[in-house]
């Protein structure tokens, strides 16, 4: 029996991006080395060091396993031009990334019998101009529920 679904999920949600935004730098956790001009980074919420995933678990009724697991995975989506100063393109671009894995995570929200469901169920976006350009960034949670193995 596992403790949690989450390294699973993680793996998952990593290959499931990837598959969505064959033309994105998507990354396993937080960014190690200078990135493309758009990235996902699953599980990294921007802070290194942070917690990515708020885990709860619980027993269902008078089963004594496997436990009932809910849990909320932040990641990111970033879009940047370079010395562009165009707001609208990387705000457009980074919701077009998020729409385009709000989609694959509807096509199988079981993540291929991994869990119960998962969903995109929230975001937080943030925009500046930079010396470098404008980057436009959302800081999203995939919310999970599960049963260990």
């Amino acid at each position: 029996m596992s403790v949690s679904t989450v390294p699973a999920v993680l793996d998952a949600l990593v290959a499931r991006a990837r598959a969505a935004l064959p033309e994105v730098q998507v990354l396993d956790g937080g960014p190690h080395r200078d990135t493309d001009p758009d990235v996902v980074a699953i599980g990294f919420t921007g802070d290194p060091g942070e917690a990515a995933v708020e885990d709860t678990r619980t027993r269902e009724q008078l089963a004594t396993s496997p436990d009932r697991e809910r849990y909320e995975i932040t990641s990111l989506a970033s879009s940047w031009r370079g010395e562009e100063h165009d707001a609208k393109a990387v705000r457009d671009r980074v919701y077009e990334m998020l729409d385009a894995l709000a989609a694959e995570l509807e096509r199988d929200q079981r993540l291929g019998g991994l869990v119960n469901r998962a969903r995109l169920s929230s975001g937080a976006f943030a925009q500046e101009q930079t010396n470098k350009g404008a980057v436009a960034t959302v800081r999203f949670v995939v919310s999970v529920d599960a049963f260990t193995r």
